[in-house]
């Protein structure tokens, strides 16, 4: 066997392996926990289906784990919440793989947990129920008080919050410098102790559901806020 011929083989042998490991390396599934927008067109598709019913971001949350979950019940699959090669096809007609590779800058070929990733989708969602009314003891996008509407945000995102903002204060881990997508917390507002809850957007800027303008946007410096603030938490950690 001639020196050429034995290269040839070995680049040939080179490349089988070298296919084989990609395949094996590209994502087969979504999952909760993963983010990218073939994850936001997975949600898109559900809605259009009416599985789905919140905002779609580019988050797999719990929200999108529940409507796959129902639609693998109703096309009687295997129920298991993840986006499978199975789901894919029965829902788009390809597998994952495929799916994927329509959105280059999807993040979704990796699972990593990523904490500031998933507040940011927070900062995402909050702002989309801008001017929402308020309307005391409210939890839903009829109305919502300010503890409602904080758990209902993040509940978008796979977390679940005590219902008052006192009882999320006492949850959450305090911190000196929040970041965008953390809690904000007021005191002796409409009663005594903490009393008001919001979401840290940046900028010294929070959102949250006030009696006076609904869901809205507000300084940190402002005059009314400024004397009530009693301190910031995460509770993504």
């Amino acid at each position: 066997m001639n020196r050429q011929l034995v290269i040839a083989l070995v680049c040939i042998i080179s490349m089988i392996f070298f296919t084989k490991e990609s395949q094996a390396a590209t994502t087969n599934e979504l999952k909760k926990g993963m983010t990218g927008k073939a994850v936001m067109q997975l949600q898109i598709k559900l809605k259009e289906q009416r599985y789905y019913t919140g905002n779609p971001t580019e988050y797999f949350g719990s929200d999108v784990e529940t409507a796959l979950k129902k639609y693998q019940t109703t096309k009687k699959l295997k129920v298991t919440g993840v986006f499978n090669d199975q789901t894919s096809m029965m829902l788009f007609g390809k597998s994952v793989a495929a799916f994927i590779k329509q959105y280059p800058n999807s993040k979704t070929t990796t699972a990593a947990y990523d904490p500031y990733s998933k507040k940011e989708q927070v900062t995402t969602i909050a702002k989309q129920y801008t001017g929402v009314p308020y309307k005391f003891g409210g939890t839903t996008t009829k109305g919502f008080d300010c503890s409602g509407y904080v758990g209902y945000v993040y509940n978008k995102v796979g977390t679940t919050l005590p219902r008052t903002a006192a009882s999320m204060y006492t949850a959450s881990s305090i911190v000196k410098k929040p970041v965008p997508g953390d809690l904000v917390f007021f005191k002796n507002t409409y009663k005594k102790g903490i009393s008001h809850v919001g979401i840290f957007m940046g900028d010294n800027n929070f959102i949250s559901a006030t009696s006076s303008k609904g869901v809205a946007v507000v300084s940190l410096s402002n005059s009314y806020w400024k004397d009530k603030f009693a301190g910031s938490g995460s509770v993504i950690n």
